[in-house]
């Protein structure tokens, strides 16, 4: 039986959920720094930039692997939800790193984060088979 993951995908919508999160903590350092609170001090930027990353980085890790697994299985037939739980997964292997370099009391934090990765991608290879059912009930 030929195995229904489409790991070119898999991998692609890992990566690419990835880069999100970076672009939208790049964003909101970026925003802090020149329409918040513009002429600052580098310190006060980093201290901000950490807090962000604490903040932000689990919940938009979560969004941006749910709607990487949505598109990577969009077109699927079948096995929806186990490509998007690897997506999820593999997303999880990208950012572990960061977890035996981060401060103790950060890792907490990155656990979080790596459940929410797990959770998107389920979601987002839940929400594509619901999606699919629909087209198929409307076309039938």
């Amino acid at each position: 039986m030929k195995s229904g993951v489409r790991w070119g995908r898999v991998i692609a919508a890992a990566f690419a959920s990835e880069v999100i999160v970076v672009a939208i903590l790049f964003a909101i350092i970026a925003a802090y720094r020149f329409f918040v609170s513009p002429g600052r001090g580098m310190a006060e930027y980093q201290e901000f930039g950490a807090r962000a990353g604490y903040y932000v980085a689990p919940a938009a890790s979560g969004l941006a692997t749910f709607l990487m697994a949505l598109w990577a299985a969009r077109k699927l037939r079948t096995d929806f939800i186990l490509n998007g739980t690897l997506i999820g997964v593999a997303a999880m292997v990208l950012a572990s790193g960061f977890l035996l370099t981060a401060k103790p009391e950060d890792r907490s934090m990155y656990l979080v984060s790596f459940a929410l990765r797990i959770l998107g991608g389920y979601l987002g290879g839940l929400a594509a088979q619901h999606s699919a059912a629909s087209a198929m009930r409307r076309t039938a």
